[in-house]
């Protein structure tokens, strides 16, 4: 048995949780392990670098002695468990949604003698690999969830959690230092769809508002938030980084960020910047991929890493295991899979701590109904 591992999409802590679960255990159960160096660009042949695949395992001496016998790389993962970010990855592929590039990763999986494949990612990776399986059924194939979106119905993506923390403590101490030094700050956070991430950090935090992806707001609201802040000695509000993109998307080759645009917007309704109380606008969005994952994330990557090798050993095919809780795990098929990038309607209700009421109404209003309620 040869499984191949392919990582991509965005990165979110717990990458190298995953792969080292997948490792220990398929080291166990006779799998031959095998890492693509730069995830699906190593399949089709676009790679950047020489390497293609990388051969992993748990034992230093064990990869030691391999590497004196063989002619490909080995990577031992014994201590890796809770390495930030990943070594198996590239950025993202949008080319292989193309049918010939397909194919000819399914042509270099068979000509490698892979009899396992697993996709490790977010939902785009998600879409690759159901494409991929499609092209090469006679391999198994699996998949297990990680990103800080967490934008797959039906599963609590493998660091999801360490983001919503980590960006949490970020927020917390901006939010300490508007308090001490009297100032507003509008915090930029990840969140290019649904914004969850910058929700559950903004609302862990305590921040006084939070600017979702999807918002339109009109000028009333826009004023109405402006003249709120005016009368706050200190404030944090967290924005999302897909906030008005398209508009933000104008202000190029200057790059323009979610936070530094709404400032701009409350400027122009009324918010002024003095040296009494300065309005800061802060990015921050990318920072947390680079932390490693809570402790609690590297028992849940093996959980779901055990349950994918348990399915496979049933002679199951395109599944992916989820875990929702500690009595609340199991698998799910490609099939039932679907994207969710919606927020918790419940959780609309923390985006505002200072009660404006226009600000509510677009909210339970037109931004609901745009969303299908």
């Amino acid at each position: 048995m040869k499984i191949l591992i392919v990582f991509d999409g965005g990165n979110a802590p717990g990458y190298s949780a995953v792969a080292t679960s997948l490792t220990e255990e398929g080291d166990k159960r006779g799998y031959e392990v095998w890492a693509a160096f730069e995830g699906f660009r190593s399949l089709t042949g676009d790679q950047r670098d020489h390497t293609r695949l990388v051969r992993l395992l748990m034992s230093r001496r064990q990869a030691w002695k391999l590497a004196s016998e063989q002619q490909y790389p080995i990577h031992a993962m014994y201590r890796a468990i809770d390495h930030p970010g990943s070594e198996f990855r590239s950025e993202r592929y949008p080319e292989f949604i193309q049918p010939e590039k397909q194919k000819a990763a399914a042509q270099f999986m068979m000509e490698n003698g892979f009899t396992h494949l697993v996709g490790v990612g977010g939902n785009g990776t998600m879409a690759g690999i159901r494409a991929l399986a499609a092209q090469a059924p006679e391999i198994k194939a699996g998949f297990i969830n990680i990103s800080v979106d967490n934008d797959i119905q039906g599963d609590i993506a493998v660091g999801y959690l360490t983001g919503a923390e980590e960006g949490a403590k970020i927020a917390r101490g901006l939010f300490d230092d508007a308090y001490t030094h009297k100032r507003i700050y509008i915090l930029e956070m990840m969140g290019r769809s649904s914004g969850k991430h910058a929700l559950m950090s903004g609302a862990s935090a305590r921040a006084h508002l939070i600017v979702l992806p999807g918002f339109k707001f009109t000028g009333p609201v826009l004023a109405d938030i402006a003249h709120r802040l005016a009368q706050r000695d200190h404030a944090l509000v967290v924005v999302a980084e897909g906030y008005e993109r398209a508009l933000r998307a104008e202000f190029l080759p200057e790059r323009v960020d979610a936070a530094m645009y709404f400032r701009r917007q409350l400027m122009e309704h009324g918010l002024g910047d003095t040296p009494e109380k300065r309005i800061v606008s802060e990015p921050f969005s990318r920072y947390l991929r680079g932390v490693r994952p809570l402790y609690i994330e590297l028992s849940i990557a093996y959980l779901k890493a055990y349950s994918l090798y348990e399915a496979f050993a049933d002679g199951e095919t395109e599944v992916m295991p989820y875990y929702l809780g500690e009595h609340d795990m199991g698998i799910r098929k490609f099939a039932d899979l679907s994207t969710n990038n919606q927020v918790e309607p419940h959780f609309l209700d923390l985006i505002d701590r200072m009660l404006i009421p226009s600000l509510r109404e677009y909210v339970t209003g037109p931004f609901m109904e745009g969303r299908g309620g």
